[in-house]
């Protein structure tokens, strides 16, 4: 507690020589605080970090940056977040907490965007840190396609594959259309031993659906551009918070006040050892419930659960319903639709889903489920999702699920 104590008190000295911070804190008597009264900090609001521009939470000077990142925003100025060598060190060692246990004989085939967003890299540097090999397959770009990436998995003999969760499943469909005579698909890939997955939302429904999919463990990681890496999952499929590296609190909506262990609450997340551009309370949108747990895998740190963004929290009366509840219902059906999509509607939520058979007993399984008055719309296969462009030479896509009442009347 003494050396977390003694991180704070460094944070909060180098946290003031960047511009926003410097603006911030003024007039708050720092030499004072303990960790124990973080409460009486501000929040940081991601508005904040747009408005102070790239350079406006830096911290160090310009010769000690290694690496400059940006969040991808559906509106607005993106968020910048800056690193050092250390930084990016730090956060490959984060991830080697992962239940995943990367070694010196894995080949790791490295599914993210290599461009502006953050999880490749640390990802990279976790796979230098133990020795591991890297594939850089890099999505959203012409130069591997699906096919290739299969045919790189077959080919290298690849351990551990690692991406967006939409692109598991994916891959997992186009190794279908291109092998359809294979009854087994995970067979195709025997040297295969995990899945690890950041990026988006992933709730234990669909992890355990990418499961059998690939029929190897899945290991979801919880950070963010702006933080990096807070939390990984471990080989029991509880995802811990790196306590040594961040303060994670759960809060109530107006951030006021922390929220009970294990009820959903508004993360605000303190960076104790970034040092480019360290964060003081950011106050992220992400929906979270934090509680102590005593782990088989001897992990310390908190247990997270992520519901997803507070943006696309939808409420109808007093029921509430978060990305997560929404995930879980669609992955709760038998078979899972391959395509999806959920529109906010005046009278209920509106389901489109790639499916068959009888659409009133799947409505009646999601209203059940879900609380909410809901309608379903059966999609024929190919309209969603264009299974021709999955093995031609087409760049994947940012996947779009929940469509907000509010957005539509935009």
């Amino acid at each position: 507690m003494q050396e977390r104590e003694l991180q704070f008190r460094d944070l909060l000295q180098r946290i003031q020589k960047s511009p926003l911070y410097q603006a911030k804190l003024s007039g708050i008597e720092i030499e004072k605080l303990r960790l124990a009264q973080i409460d009486n900090l501000p929040l940081t609001r991601k508005d904040e970090l747009r408005k102070a521009g790239a350079f406006g939470h830096l911290a160090v000077e310009r010769k000690r940056v290694a690496q400059y990142h940006e969040s991808f925003g559906t509106t607005g100025e993106p968020a910048s977040s800056w690193f050092t060598l250390d930084d990016l060190a730090v956060g490959g060692t984060q991830l080697l907490s992962c239940g995943v246990r990367l070694n010196a004989d894995d080949m790791v085939l490295i599914r993210f965007p290599y461009a502006m967003s953050l999880p490749a890299f640390l990802m990279q540097q976790a796979c230098w840190q133990v020795g591991a090999g890297i594939v850089p397959a890099s999505s959203r770009t012409a130069v591997t396609p699906y096919p290739r990436v299969l045919n790189l998995m077959r080919k290298l003999q690849v351990t551990v594959l690692v991406g967006l969760p939409r692109e598991m499943e994916l891959l997992a469909e186009t190794s279908r259309l291109l092998d359809a005579k294979e009854e087994n698909q995970p067979h195709l890939f025997p040297e295969l031993r995990a899945i690890c997955v950041a990026g988006e939302l992933m709730s234990e429904r669909r992890r355990k659906h990418i499961e059998r999919l690939w029929g190897v463990p899945v290991f979801n990681m919880f950070g963010s551009t702006e933080t990096a890496n807070i939390a990984v999952m471990c080989e029991y499929g509880v995802m811990h918070v790196a306590e040594q590296d961040f303060i994670v609190e759960a809060l109530t909506e107006d951030g006021t006040a922390s929220v009970a262990s294990g009820e959903r609450g508004f993360a605000a997340i303190t960076t104790l050892s970034h040092q480019a551009s360290p964060l003081l309370r950011y106050f992220n949108n992400d929906v979270i419930a934090l509680e102590e747990v005593h782990c088989p895998c001897g992990n310390t740190g908190r247990k997270l659960t992520h519901y997803g963004r507070s943006n696309d929290r939808i409420q109808f009366g007093n029921v509430v319903c978060d990305a997560a509840d929404i995930q879980d219902a669609v992955y709760s059906l038998d078979p899972v639709p391959m395509a999806w999509l959920v529109e906010e509607q005046e009278q209920g939520l509106h389901f489109k889903l790639e499916i068959e058979g009888s659409v009133s007993a799947v409505q009646d399984m999601l209203s059940e489920q879900l609380h909410f008055p809901v309608t379903v719309e059966s999609v024929p296969v190919g309209m969603m999702l264009d299974r021709e462009e999955l093995v031609r030479n087409v760049p994947s896509r940012k996947p779009i699920y929940i469509r907000k009442f509010e957005q539509d009347r935009r």
